[in-house]
């Protein structure tokens, strides 16, 4: 059982370093420290201390230590499937989603424009913002 945790932790770690870094979201938010944090609570030995009352009758704790070896490793497949993009192989996108025919360029200029938010200083922020609300034709 401890090999097979060990072999989900290794598992985690992986995904952990080869998922993309959201650049909009949050660092306190980011699936990176989400996992880490929770990877964090797996490992971490609960001493029977914690476990005992002052009176000495023992307490379950609420979530248990010992995470269900199964769910972990559908879990771990899901995220593989993600990162490798086995969804988007099996099921592609035709191309009149990707480039409708009132904007063909709608979704690569939405992705060009979440890629520079992050480093946009605030007077370019609202430059494009009152550029946006007034229309020169």
């Amino acid at each position: 059982m401890a090999a097979q945790q060990s072999v989900a932790l290794k598992h985690w770690a992986r995904i952990i370093k080869q998922w993309p870094v959201d650049k909009v979201r949050p660092e306190h938010v980011a699936f990176q420290k989400v996992m880490q944090h929770r990877l964090k609570e797996l490992t971490s030995p609960t001493a029977a201390a914690d476990n005992v009352k002052a009176d000495g009758a023992l307490v379950t704790p609420a979530n248990p230590t010992q995470p269900n070896q199964e769910n972990e490793m559908r879990q771990i497949n899901a995220l593989y499937s993600l990162l490798e993009d086995r969804y988007l192989k099996e099921y592609p996108m035709p191309s009149k989603v990707r480039h409708p025919a009132s904007r063909p360029t709608y979704y690569e200029d939405l992705v060009k424009e979440m890629g520079e938010a992050p480093t946009r200083t605030w007077a370019a922020s609202m430059w494009n913002r009152i550029s946006g609300m007034l229309r020169f034709s």
